[in-house]
């Protein structure tokens, strides 16, 4: 039994007339008799007696009525949240972001935004890999890519990035800077643990062609946030865009290496989603990180591990 038929029914039912009906669903008096006759198949009774003048309910019709009389004002209440939905943010929003942004942006964000609009919760994953929204059914998703891939989803780019290369004072103090990029196969480096064979290239832009640097891992990690903790406790040096260490680097736990020795690729910061006309709740949520991504350097991710990470301060002959 379809549901529109029912509807039109009550309509009919209600008003004594297919074509006042028809006016107030928006349809042909055509279209309404139509779904009539076929809900009357469907139940295999008569409902409507129907005649050139007049349009009367049979038994069936009165009893059918009485049982479905709250389907309109149901479906009615049903638009309305719907709609209210659409113009007041609320509900859940499923939302994937990378594990070293969403640990600096989201607990102060979350806080904030709260504030303003406290009718809207979070569902959150902090991931490293790519992630399919719509079979996982995630609203929003945030990504830092040099391209984003040809798809059906829905970007915007909220900002602009680049990848650096990093390390802490404590570092240099044990191990020394690297003189050059192919130094880099010389020291401690902390990457992504989809090396093949213990290690993997790290890319580089150099003013007339791309360099790379085959790198032995001293520790991978599936993870951007371990990462840079490694390399806060002196493990090693990172290459990971500059929105992931703003943090580390404002407090100066950790210092850019070799800053001459490469040109910074730009990298987009993107809002992705799975629909264009997107629900209110995700509209006000990737205007609000637009705006934050330019204030990143106020959230102090680290401060609960201030007693076991020191080297603030600027290193000495760094570069």
């Amino acid at each position: 039994m379809n549901i529109s038929d029912v509807y039109v029914f009550n309509k009919i039912a209600t008003t004594l007339s297919f074509t006042k009906a028809a006016r107030q669903i928006g349809c042909s008096r055509f279209a309404s008799s139509k779904k009539i006759s076929r809900l009357e198949q469907n139940l295999g009774v008569i409902l409507i007696n129907r005649s050139i003048r007049s349009v009367s309910l049979t038994e069936y019709g009165r009893t059918f009525l009485q049982h479905t009389s709250e389907v309109n004002t149901m479906i009615k209440q049903a638009a309305d949240v719907v709609r209210n939905a659409d113009l007041k943010p609320t509900g859940t929003v499923a939302f994937n972001i990378p594990s070293s942004l969403g640990a600096t942006l989201m607990p102060a964000l979350i806080t904030r935004f709260q504030t303003l609009w406290p009718d809207v919760k979070f569902s959150m994953r902090f991931e490293d890999h790519m992630v399919d929204l719509i079979a996982e059914g995630y609203d929003l998703a945030i990504r830092v890519s040099h391209k984003l891939m040809d798809s059906n989803l829905i970007s915007r780019r909220l900002g602009s990035t680049h990848k650096v290369l990093a390390t802490s004072c404590g570092y240099v103090k044990r191990f020394g800077v690297p003189t050059n990029l192919q130094d880099l196969k010389n020291h401690r480096c902390l990457g992504f643990d989809r090396a093949v064979n213990g290690g993997t290239i790290w890319q580089f832009r150099g003013l007339e062609t791309r360099i790379d640097i085959p790198c032995n891992f001293s520790f991978a990690a599936n993870n951007a946030q371990a990462l840079i903790l490694a390399a806060c406790l002196d493990n090693g040096i990172i290459y990971l865009p500059e929105v992931y260490i703003s943090n580390e680097l404002a407090q100066q736990r950790l210092e850019p290496i070799l800053p001459d020795a490469y040109v910074p690729e730009s990298y987009g910061i993107f809002a992705v989603y799975p629909h264009r006309n997107a629900a209110a709740k995700v509209k006000v949520l990737v205007n609000f990180i637009e705006r934050e991504l330019s204030s990143l350097r106020i959230n102090d991710r680290g401060a609960p591990l201030t007693g076991s990470i020191g080297h603030h301060g600027q290193c000495a002959n760094l570069n």
